[in-house]
């Protein structure tokens, strides 16, 4: 009877790395803190909250919703979305694109998105009941707008799941969370309240 010895070859040393499965993974540590932006290194990825509200990213947005605005000057509705983070109410700074607007009048509602532009009609329909307004598109999907509290609404439309949204002329009482991943893609922010 003969024993084979299981010993490992040491000589030949591989060397691995090792990857993520996500590669647009945020790091671990990102924890949105409250500072400035002009506090912060903006040339490497931060996740954060802006406090300042006269930062190049609030002044990046206004500069969108300014030519917006020209565009869709009649709309009854001229809104942004805003996200809920530790009960509180905020802008979200994608890594990828733009913060969501919504632009409703009585004949159509125009979504600016992250990553496209939707333009829906609707039938010039309105119902206004209490604290929700109510409008039909052409193939009878609702589109609802609930008022949460003075300076957030709930809207609605069709399938898609709800989001929160604030008069355009409110965004300097909110903060901005950035997610800012300069000169690469980075997993977006996901841990919002619903």
């Amino acid at each position: 009877m003969s024993f084979f010895s299981c010993k490992n070859d040491t000589s030949t040393k591989v060397e691995t790395e090792v990857t993520s499965m996500d590669p647009y993974m945020a790091p671990p540590d990102s924890i949105p803190e409250r500072t400035s932006a002009a506090a912060l290194d903006l040339k490497k990825y931060q996740l954060f909250i802006d406090t300042t509200k006269t930062s190049v990213f609030y002044q990046q947005l206004d500069s969108v919703i300014t030519s917006e605005v020209r565009k869709h000057e009649n709309s009854i509705f001229k809104l942004v979305e805003i996200k809920k983070y530790n009960d509180q109410f905020l802008l979200y700074e994608p890594c990828d694109g733009t913060i969501p607007r919504y632009y409703i009048s009585k004949g159509a509602i125009d979504i600016y998105g992250q990553n496209e532009n939707i333009h829906f009609k609707l039938k010039d329909f309105m119902l206004s009941a209490g604290n929700q307004v109510l409008f039909k598109d052409e193939w009878d999907r609702s589109l609802s707008l609930k008022e949460v509290n003075e300076k957030v609404i709930r809207l609605k439309y069709g399938d898609s799941r709800a989001v929160y949204v604030t008069k355009i002329e409110n965004i300097p009482q909110f903060e901005m969370m950035v997610n800012n991943c300069f000169g690469q893609k980075i997993k977006e922010f996901d841990k919002f309240q619903e």
